[in-house]
């Protein structure tokens, strides 16, 4: 009879921070650690956000409607967030397949779908905190910007307390349909290429097709400028609420698929 391979185990054990065989308090553990190694990315890679970010910014600038809406005008700032919060969502995830501490997250989270949802919990909770944070003062700011030049919206106005809070809850779906696309892809930078594709790029190929239905009405980012973030309805795009219903959809295609493909594949 030959012994188990002890060694091997206790490797995996160590790359994640806590012995095998013991699972008390270990899903929180590496959830905590695959955290910890988006944000040591995200923060290494800063200059390439940063620098996305301003590209971003123009993009959502000029989908903005033609109606004056302050509201609207003061989130544009949120085209920073809804990278950063997107980004963060794909490093989450693959930032362990890069280190290869996902083995050990999977050993110690042998039920794969219960991981992934784990993740998604953390990268809710949080991103929607840090959204709403996001959204509230990006709309102060822009009222101190705007005040003495134009007329600036309250947040007792009707519809502006409502674009607010959407607005943050929309970058906390972007977080998890970030994550959702780097489980599919499980490389970083093939997965923020997606993701920058997907959320910013489209909308812009889209336009070309306005004549034909207005398509690029369905995409994330006209989405959240021109529904979401919108107090003055936009002609010829969705409402706030069939636009974030839209954004929930993405997201749980996204997910869904990850689950299927992490249940799967090998790590």
């Amino acid at each position: 009879m030959t012994e188990p391979e002890a060694p091997l185990l206790e490797g995996l054990g160590d790359a994640a921070g806590m012995p095998i065989g013991a699972p008390e308090g270990g899903e929180v553990q590496i959830i905590a650690s695959g955290w910890h190694l988006a944000l040591r990315e995200f923060f290494d890679n800063k200059l390439a956000v940063v620098g996305l970010a301003v590209i971003v910014f123009f993009i959502l600038f000029c989908f903005i409607g033609p109606l004056f809406d302050s509201t609207n005008q003061s989130l544009t700032g949120l085209a920073i967030g809804s990278l950063a919060i997107g980004v963060l969502g794909v490093l989450m995830i693959t930032g362990e397949y890069s280190s290869g501490t996902i083995r050990s997250s999977l050993a110690a989270t042998p039920r794969r779908p219960l991981l992934l949802g784990a993740k998604v919990a953390v990268i809710g909770a949080i991103s929607v905190v840090v959204g709403e944070i996001l959204t509230f003062a990006c709309f102060f700011t822009g009222r101190a910007i705007l005040s003495g030049r134009v007329q600036v919206a309250t947040l007792g106005q009707p519809g502006v307390l409502r674009a607010l809070l959407l607005s943050g809850a929309f970058l906390a779906l972007l977080g998890m349909f970030g994550l959702g696309l780097g489980v599919i892809i499980r490389n970083t930078a093939g997965a923020i290429a997606a993701y920058v594709g997907v959320i910013f790029l489209l909308p812009v190929l889209l336009q070309t097709l306005n004549g034909d239905g207005n398509p690029g009405r369905f995409a994330p980012l006209s989405i959240l400028a021109n529904s979401v973030a919108a107090v003055i309805p936009q002609s010829g795009q969705l409402s706030a609420t069939t636009g974030f219903l839209f954004m929930v959809l993405y997201c749980a295609l996204a997910l869904g698929i990850g689950v299927a493909v992490l249940s799967r594949r090998d790590a």
